[in-house]
């Protein structure tokens, strides 16, 4: 988060901490060796849903080390899609491995909301800000 964004809402769940700025931006940081199937996805899903109360948000996610997603998950992201209150999603990437995952899921599952990867957060922002 900015420094001058404070946190509006938030939810501390074992796979993620997400939270509402004060910006309009969702926060979501996936948890260091944490294992992202369909059953965390859903629980995620609820929490999002809570935060922004289902209005359509950006969204900026970022992942600690060692994050995994299951095929299952990255192939269920589609059909969550609609339910989503994502109206932009900016991927924050530090590094080869997470690049690769993050372009790869683009490529190959087409996200219908506009979806963008990152190297720098500062970058992220900048392009999220636009869909406020």
């Amino acid at each position: 988060m900015e420094p001058n964004t404070r946190i509006i809402k938030e939810a501390n769940i074992p796979i993620a901490d997400i939270s509402l700025g004060s910006d309009g931006i969702v926060y979501v940081l996936l948890k260091k060796d944490k294992t992202l199937d369909v059953d965390a996805q859903l629980q995620m899903l609820k929490v999002y849903n809570e935060l922004t109360e289902g209005k359509l948000t950006p969204f900026l996610f970022e992942a600690e080390e060692r994050f995994i997603v299951t095929k299952e998950a990255r192939e269920n992201a589609v059909q969550l899609e609609e339910k989503s209150p994502c109206k932009a999603m900016a991927v924050v990437v530090e590094n080869l491995a997470y690049t690769m995952i993050a372009n790869f899921y683009m490529k190959f599952h087409k996200p219908k909301r506009p979806y963008k990867v990152f190297n720098n957060r500062r970058d992220a922002l900048k392009w999220l800000k636009g869909f406020l």
